[in-house]
C-alpha cells in the first residue's frame, strides 16, 4: 500500500511539473471537472426534469443562436433570475439599496432584441415599423457649448501663459507658474502679455475647439437609428439586452443626474451599440469620447453629428507637457457639456483590447468628471459601467499588432472596405451587459474617508508627485498622489465590475476549452460533455451565460462562427476497446485547435475573455505548485510519503507575489476589498471542492496532556499551557486522487502562457546590461526569443508571442526599479539601472519570475 502511495504521488508531482508534448495522442478518458462534489456541496441547480428541456426545445426558434430577427428567450422557461450586475455593497451601499431601484425589484426579465421594433398599433406603423419607430422617438435637446468654454476663466488664463510664452523677453519660468491666478497679478499678466501673441494664442485654442466638438445632431441621429436597423441584420443575427437593465436606464435618465457611460473596449461598434440603445429607448444619447485617428473625410463629420468629440490618443511626452492650451480646452469642454446636462461615454480603458482581457484603466477624462464634482460643476454624477461581448469580432483581428507590425492608419479607404467586408460576414450575437448605476460622489466619498484613515494612521505627508503618463489627460501635470489614487480607484472599480459581467458567449467557452483542455484535441461528444461542465460552473457563479438551448447546437454553432481558420474538424474512425476486445467501429468528429502562428493568438482572445473567472484559481494553484517545488528541494524525502505541506502563510505569500507580477494584466479583486482575503476565501474555496486538502496542525491529544502533566514538574515555566497558548497553524498537501490532480493540472496551464511571456521578457534583460535598447529593438528581441523557444520545441504556447503583454512585462520591470526608460527624440530608450546593470541582477530578476513556470526554461 505504501509503494502504491509513493507511486501515485510521484506521478502527480511529474504531471504538474512536465511540459506538454504538441505530439501527445488526446486523452478521451479525461474525468470530468468537479461538478459532482459541487452538485453535492449545494452549489449546482438540481437536475432540470425532463419537461423542462422539452420547453427548452420547444422555444429553440427563438433562441440567441438562431439565426433570424426574432424576440429572444431565455435558455430556462423555469428560471427566473435576473443577471442584473448590482452595485458594490461595500463603496456604493445607498446607490444600490435606493438609487433607480424600482426597476431591480422586479422579480422577473426577459431578453430584448434592441433590431425588432416593438409592434404598434396602426396601418403606417405596420407597413413602415422601423420609420414609424424612429419618427414617434423621444427628442432630446443638445447644446452647444462652444461659447461658454471660450469664456470660461480656465482657458481664457491657460491663452494668457501661452501668450506669455510666445513673447519676446518673457522668461519660460513665467510660463511654467499655476494656471490658477486672480486679483490684481491677473490684471498685471494681462497688462504685460503682448496683443499679438494673445491673439494668436486665442486663434490656436479655437482651432483646437472647432476640431474637437461634437456636433450632436437629433434629425442626424434618427437618421442613422434607421440605417442600422437595416445595415445590423446583414451581420449580426440579433443584439441582445435584459429589459430590466433598460428600466434602469430609463430611471437613471430621469434623474437629473448626467450619466458617465464607462464600457469596456473591444471594438468599433461598441459606441454604435450604446448610442443606438439609448436612441431606441427614448435615453438621452451620450457625448462620446474619440480618438483623433478617427477624424477622417465624411466618417469624421458622420461620427461628430452623432455624438462623437475628438481628442489626442496620446500626448507628446515632451511638448505636451508644455501644451497647456490643449489641456485646458479639452478640460474645459468636458466640463462645460457636464454642466449643460450632456450625458458622456468615454472608454475607460483608452483603446481596444488586443487580447481579450480587459485592460488596466486610463484615469484622464474620469479625473475630469471628478473635477467638475469636487468644484460644484455638477451636484453629482451616476457611473453606467457596461460591458459589451460578441460572438466574432467585428473589427477581425489584432494578431498583426500583435506579432510587433505596426497598426494601419485609418483612411477614407481602410473604413470603406472594413464597412463592406463586415457586412458580408456573419458575426453572430451582440450582447450588452449595462450594470447598475452608481453615484461617483457615494464612491469618492467612501475612498476618500479610507484615505483619511491611512494618513491617520501614518500621519507623515506624502509629497506631490511627477506623472510620465502620456496616455492620460492628468498625466501632464504634478497632481496629488492621494487624488490620482482617488481616480484610479474608481477607474479600476468600474473594470471589476464591467469584466465581471461580460457576457460569456459560446465562442469563448469552445475556444477557451479547445487551448486549455483539448489542445491536442477531442472528439465533439467530450467537448459538448465539458461545455455542459463550463456552463454549470458559470451558471453557479451567477455570471451571465449568453446562449441557451441544446449544447451541441451550441457547440455546433460556435465551431461554425470561429471557422475553420481556428478549429479543425474531420470525421475519422475509431474502434472501441472493450477487456483488450475490439468492439465494433464507429465514426466520430474529431476537434483540434489551430495552434500555430497567427491563428492562436487570434483563439486566445476569444479564450482569454473566460479568464476572469478562473484567475484567482490559477494564481492559487500555480503559487502551490511553486511552494511545493521549493519544499521538495528542502526535504526530498517528504515526497515518497505524500508529506510535502505548505503553509497557509507561504502559499499566500507566493500568491501575492505572482499577483505582483500580473498586476498589469488582471484587476483579481476590487480596490475596496483586501487581496489577502480575496486569495484565502479561494484557497478554502479550493479546499472544499477537494483539489489541495487542509491540514490543521494542532497538538495531538497526547501531546496536550504531557504538556499539562509536565508543568507541574516544570516551575520555571510562568506561562499555563492550553491548546490555544500557540496559533493554530494551518498546512495544505496536494490530493493524490486523480480527478483532483487533473483539475489542479487544468488551473495550472491557465496562466502559462502569460508567465512564459514574462520569463522570456526577463531572460532578454541581460541584453541590456552595458547597453541601452529603444522600446521597438527591445520588443523584438524579446519575440525572437519567444520564437526561437517555439522553434526549438522548449516553449509550447504561441500565444505567448504577444507584444502586450511583453509591454506589459516591461512596465513591470520599470515599477520595480529595474528598468530605466528615457525619452530621446520621441523614442523610448531601455536601459538597466546602476544597481542592476549586471548579470547576476538580471538573473536574479529571471529566477524570481521562472518559478511560477514549475520548470525552468534552460537559459
Amino acid at each position: 500500500m505504501v509503494d502504491v502511495m509513493q507511486n501515485r504521488a510521484h506521478e502527480i508531482y511529474a504531471r504538474l511539473n512536465s511540459r506538454p508534448d504538441p505530439n501527445q495522442i488526446a486523452d478521451d478518458d479525461a474525468p470530468r471537472l468537479l461538478i459532482s462534489e459541487l452538485r453535492r456541496l449545494g452549489q449546482t441547480r438540481q437536475k432540470r426534469p425532463l419537461q423542462n428541456k422539452e420547453t427548452a426545445r420547444a422555444i429553440r426558434d427563438s433562441s440567441l443562436f438562431r439565426i433570424k430577427e426574432s424576440e429572444i428567450s431565455i435558455s430556462d422557461p423555469v428560471k427566473a433570475s435576473s443577471f442584473l450586475h448590482y452595485c458594490c455593497g461595500s463603496c456604493t451601499p445607498s446607490s444600490k439599496d435606493n438609487l433607480v431601484g424600482a426597476a431591480s425589484r422586479k422579480s422577473h426579465t426577459n431578453i430584448s432584441n434592441l433590431l425588432v421594433v416593438p409592434q404598434k398599433p396602426g396601418l403606417v406603423s405596420r407597413i413602415f415599423p422601423h420609420t414609424s419607430h424612429v419618427y414617434g422617438l423621444k427628442k432630446y435637446d443638445y447644446p452647444r457649448v462652444t461659447q461658454s468654454v471660450l469664456e470660461d476663466e480656465r482657458l481664457r488664463d491657460a491663452i494668457r501663459q501661452t501668450a506669455l510664452a510666445d513673447s519676446d523677453g518673457r522668461s519660460s519660468g513665467r510660463s511654467s507658474s499655476s494656471s490658477t491666478s486672480s486679483g490684481p497679478d491677473e490684471a498685471q499678466q494681462s497688462q504685460e502679455v503682448d496683443p499679438e501673441a494673445y491673439r494668436k494664442a486665442e486663434k490656436r485654442a479655437i482651432s483646437i475647439l472647432e476640431r474637437m466638438q461634437s456636433r450632436l445632431n437629433d434629425v442626424l441621429l434618427r437618421l442613422t437609428a434607421w440605417t442600422m436597423y437595416k445595415l445590423l441584420p446583414c451581420f449580426i443575427q440579433s443584439a441582445a439586452v435584459h429589459s430590466q437593465q433598460l428600466d434602469l436606464l430609463k430611471e437613471a435618465n430621469e434623474s437629473g443626474l448626467p450619466l458617465v457611460f464607462m464600457p469596456l473596449h473591444r471594438s468599433h461598434l461598441d459606441y454604435i451599440m450604446i448610442s443606438f440603445l439609448s436612441l431606441t429607448n427614448n435615453i438621452k444619447c451620450p457625448l462620446v469620447a474619440a480618438g483623433d485617428n478617427l477624424r477622417i473625410p465624411l466618417f469624421g463629420w458622420l461620427m461628430s453629428g452623432l455624438g462623437a468629440f475628438f481628442i489626442k490618443r496620446r500626448m507628446d511626452p515632451v511638448s505636451g507637457r508644455r501644451d497647456l492650451l490643449y489641456r485646458a480646452t479639452l478640460h474645459t469642454y468636458i466640463m462645460e457639456c457636464l454642466r449643460a446636462g450632456h450625458n458622456l461615454e468615454f472608454f475607460v480603458e483608452g483603446g481596444r483590447t488586443r487580447t481579450g482581457k480587459p485592460c488596466m484603466p486610463k484615469g484622464g477624462i474620469l479625473s475630469v468628471v471628478v473635477d467638475a464634482l469636487s468644484d460644484g460643476s455638477i451636484e453629482d454624477a451616476l457611473i453606467v459601467p457596461v460591458s459589451m461581448n460578441y460572438e466574432r469580432l467585428v473589427d477581425g483581428n489584432f494578431t498583426r499588432e500583435q506579432l510587433g507590425q505596426p497598426k494601419p492608419m485609418e483612411t477614407f479607404g481602410s473604413a470603406i472596405k472594413a464597412i463592406w467586408d463586415t457586412l458580408r460576414g456573419n458575426y453572430g450575437i451582440v450582447k450588452i451587459e449595462v450594470c447598475q448605476p452608481f453615484s461617483l460622489k457615494e464612491m469618492i466619498k467612501f475612498f476618500q474617508t479610507q484615505q483619511n484613515k491611512a494618513v491617520a494612521a501614518t500621519p507623515s505627508e506624502k509629497p506631490l508627485k511627477v506623472s510620465m503618463s502620456t496616455s492620460s489627460l492628468y498625466g501632464t501635470d504634478v497632481v496629488a498622489e492621494e487624488y490620482r489614487q482617488l481616480v484610479d480607484k474608481v477607474a479600476r472599480h468600474v473594470v471589476y465590475d464591467c469584466s465581471q459581467s461580460t457576457p460569456i458567449m459560446s465562442t469563448n467557452v469552445v475556444a477557451f476549452l479547445l487551448l486549455n483542455k483539448f489542445r491536442d484535441g477531442c472528439t465533439l461528444d467530450k467537448l459538448v460533455e465539458a461545455f455542459d461542465e463550463i456552463t454549470d460552473e458559470l451558471e453557479c457563479a451567477k455570471r451571465d451565460v449568453a446562449y441557451c438551448g441544446e449544447t451541441i447546437d451550441i457547440v455546433n454553432h460556435a465551431l461554425e462562427i470561429l471557422g475553420p481558420g481556428l478549429v479543425k474538424q474531420q470525421r475519422q474512425e475509431i474502434t472501441d476497446v472493450n477487456d483488450g476486445q475490439l468492439m465494433k467501429s464507429r465514426m466520430v468528429t474529431a476537434i483540434r485547435p489551430v495552434s500555430i502562428l497567427p491563428n492562436v493568438i487570434e483563439l486566445s482572445y476569444y479564450s482569454n475573455t473566460m479568464l476572469s473567472f478562473y484567475v484567482l484559481d490559477s494564481i492559487v494553484v500555480t503559487a502551490f505548485n511553486a511552494v511545493l517545488l521549493s519544499n521538495m528541494k528542502a526535504d526530498p524525502k517528504a515526497a515518497e510519503n505524500n508529506n510535502v505541506l505548505v503553509s497557509q502563510e507561504s502559499l499566500v505569500e507566493k500568491a501575492r507575489m505572482l499577483c505582483e507580477v500580473l498586476k498589469y494584466e488582471f484587476i483579481f479583486c476590487k480596490p475596496c476589498q483586501d487581496l489577502d482575503q480575496a486569495i484565502v476565501a479561494t484557497i478554502e474555496r479550493l479546499v472544499t471542492t477537494g483539489i489541495i486538502q487542509k491540514i490543521e496542525a494542532a497538538f495531538l491529544e497526547e501531546e496536550i496532556w504531557s504538556k499539562k502533566y509536565s508543568k507541574h514538574f516544570d516551575d520555571s515555566s510562568d506561562e499555563e499551557f492550553t491548546s490555544e497558548s500557540k496559533p493554530e497553524k494551518i498546512e495544505y498537501k496536494l490530493s493524490l486522487e486523480p480527478r483532483h490532480s487533473k483539475r489542479m493540472e487544468f488551473l495550472h496551464t491557465l496562466l502559462r502562457p502569460l508567465i512564459d511571456t514574462y520569463v522570456y521578457s526577463a531572460f532578454c534583460l541581460r541584453k541590456l546590461v552595458d547597453r541601452s535598447l529603444s522600446e521597438r529593438d527591445l520588443i523584438k528581441e524579446i519575440c525572437n526569443e519567444i520564437q526561437t523557444n517555439l522553434d526549438q520545441g522548449i516553449a509550447f504556447y504561441g500565444e505567448s508571442l504577444c507584444v502586450d503583454p511583453i509591454k506589459n512585462s516591461l512596465k513591470l520591470f520599470e515599477k520595480m526599479d529595474i528598468l530605466e526608460c528615457h525619452i530621446q527624440d520621441n523614442i523610448k530608450l531601455y536601459y538597466l539601472k546602476d544597481d542592476a546593470d549586471n548579470d547576476e541582477s538580471a538573473k536574479e530578476i529571471y529566477d524570481s519570475v521562472a518559478e511560477f513556470q514549475g520548470t525552468r526554461n534552460n537559459g
